[in-house]
């Protein structure tokens, strides 16, 4: 691709102003429609495998979306390095307003069968977009483009996925809430869907690709390939440890704040808003800071930086005491904010959140910059294998934790733990650096 005007910011560019908007309309409705079901399993008093505890009904209904995505995304890839890559990203658009329509037959119905049906179809509906966007995104973009547009794709990711989390959970409890929530995922829909018709067009580096419709062979096979070019897989494991200690702090702070802080949701609330305009200023601080020489090659300095800092915070966060709650009941929000643990406490979650967005989004241009043309939609399949594989492993492991009653701090430790080894590596990689061929660009 020639270089690109410098007239227009990104955002106004159609090379990536459509996928911003497609993208940030799919997050919102994956996550409004997950949590809209779980809460009306969870507070809603509607039958879902009922035989089950609570606390494994919950992760159960999550794979609804996760399981299709791990199934299928292997399959994806190989599409996405066969087809017009435009062409792909329409035809996902298409296909979320269908499955929209599902979904708002399920919340005005109030169905669960038919909600769980619709996730499991946005799951494998995901599972076509997270690889040909990966692998778009070299196309489109400039060599200097990359890192800035991957810090606001991806900053603001975890802003709509907790936007969307929040009014899931919070409206289609609410008098008339599910028939909200429908409309809301059909207008999404409908925007995702008029922003792909903006997107240009992407050629396919291989268009005579025979496809493996075999999902085990295929997953195997995608896999293979990442590890076959450890220059690509390296970053991509470090974007899969990101999003495990994500869920980490998402999954473990809600019965920490209620059961050893002793305060309301409106503190959780506000804990998940603060870490996740962390992360959105960590990605964006990445658009100005990765340029500097200090970092070195591919800003891996940077990301060496991040991890370290979330390893050091979250240290803090298990070592430091808490505020708590001493009174009857639940501590409101107002004093979560009069305790006197509470700036440091708050302090150390919000630059912890900061370095992780230092973190990964160098990462993320690492693994595009670096992926062979040829196969690059099936490394970034691969690669989105192996982030829900490490987000799934996590959350069992946390109720494996819960299970054997550990201590609720626990769950920070495997962050300290893992982090710190990352670290290590990051920090040798800086200080004996590789200089990889940039793929950027490339079709």
């Amino acid at each position: 691709m020639s270089e690109p005007k410098k007239s227009r910011p990104l955002l106004l560019q159609r090379r990536f102003a459509p996928l911003f908007v497609l993208l940030q309309a799919g997050t919102f409705n994956d996550n409004a429609l997950k949590n809209a079901l779980i809460a009306l399993i969870t507070f809603g008093g509607i039958a879902f495998l009922s035989d089950l505890d609570s606390a494994i009904r919950v992760p159960v209904a999550a794979m609804i979306f996760t399981g299709p995505f791990l199934i299928v995304c292997a399959i994806a890839g190989q599409v996405a390095d066969k087809i017009d890559r435009g062409d792909i990203l329409r035809w996902v658009k298409r296909a979320e307003v269908m499955i929209m329509l599902i979904a708002a037959a399920g919340f005005w119905f109030v169905n669960v069968k038919i909600l769980a049906l619709a996730l499991g179809l946005m799951g494998a509906q995901s599972a076509f977009f997270s690889p040909t966007k990966n692998a778009v995104l070299p196309q489109w973009l400039s060599e200097k483009e990359l890192i800035t547009g991957n810090a606001l794709l991806n900053g603001f990711v975890f802003v709509f996925v907790l936007v969307g989390q929040v009014v899931g959970t919070l409206i289609v409890l609410k008098a008339g809430g599910p028939k909200i929530i429908a409309g809301l995922l059909i207008g999404l829909a409908l925007i995702g869907w008029i922003a792909s018709k903006l997107c240009p067009p992407a050629p396919p580096p291989q268009p005579e690709l025979k496809i493996n419709f075999e999902p085990f062979s295929a997953t195997w096979n995608v896999l293979s390939k990442a590890f076959a070019a450890p220059a690509v897989l390296r970053p991509m494991l470090g974007i899969a440890w990101f999003y495990g200690l994500s869920t980490i702090i998402v999954t473990t702070f809600p019965n920490y704040v209620a059961n050893v802080m002793k305060f309301d949701a409106n503190v959780l609330i506000l804990i998940l808003v603060l870490s996740t305009i962390s992360i959105l200023i960590g990605s964006i601080l990445t658009m100005f800071i990765a340029k500097w020489k200090i970092w070195g090659p591919e800003a891996i300095g940077l990301s060496a930086f991040g991890i370290t800092g979330v390893t050091l915070f979250v240290s803090l966060l298990y070592l430091l005491p808490s505020p708590r709650f001493s009174g009857e009941g639940l501590g409101s929000a107002a004093q979560f904010l009069d305790h006197s643990d509470t700036p440091l406490f708050l302090g150390v979650i919000g630059f912890s959140s900061i370095m992780g967005g230092l973190f990964v989004v160098p990462l993320q241009a690492m693994a595009q910059r670096r992926a062979d043309p040829q196969n690059r939609a099936r490394l970034m399949s691969a690669g989105a294998v192996l982030l829900n594989l490490s987000v799934n492993i996590i959350t069992f492991t946390l109720i494996y934790m819960a299970y054997k009653g550990l201590p609720p701090k626990s769950p920070f430790l495997i962050i300290i733990f893992i982090s710190a080894g990352v670290a290590a590596y990051a920090i040798y990689r800086t200080r004996n650096p590789h200089h990889y061929t940039s793929h950027v660009g490339d079709t």
